[in-house]
Order: structure tokens, then C-alpha cells, then sequence
């Protein structure tokens, strides 16, 4: 229906996991719940409305302890 929101599907997003890269470390990315995880420097971006937001500067960067 126009105007209604939709949910973020996660489902339809993880079939394009294989053609996405970290924008940093160019690894392969993993979706979990509402971000993707980079498998290689562990960087987590947002996904906002159904879209992942690869920006480096909007990632959460694995702690460090």
C-alpha cells in the first residue's frame, strides 16, 4: 500500500552478500539483524530502511580490548 513502511527483509538482502566487500578491507561481508559485519577488519555498518550503508565513516569498529 502506498505510504506504508516496510520491514527491513534480511532474507532478500543475504543473496546479495556474495557481491558486496567491506569498503575498507575489501572482505567478504555477513548480514546479522539489522548491520553487516565485515569478516575481515570486523567493521559494522548500518542497514537503514532495507539498504546496507557501506560508508567507512558510519561503521562501528570492532572494540579493541
Amino acid at each position: 500500500m502506498p505510504g506504508e513502511s516496510k520491514k527491513p527483509n534480511l532474507d532478500n538482502l543475504k543473496q546479495w552478500a556474495d557481491d558486496l566487500a567491506c569498503p575498507v578491507c575489501y572482505a567478504q561481508l555477513r548480514f546479522e539483524k539489522a548491520t553487516v559485519v565485515c569478516s575481515g577488519c570486523g567493521s559494522s555498518y548500518p542497514v537503514v530502511d532495507g539498504i546496507p550503508v557501506l560508508i567507512p565513516r558510519r561503521a562501528t569498529l570492532p572494540s579493541t580490548s
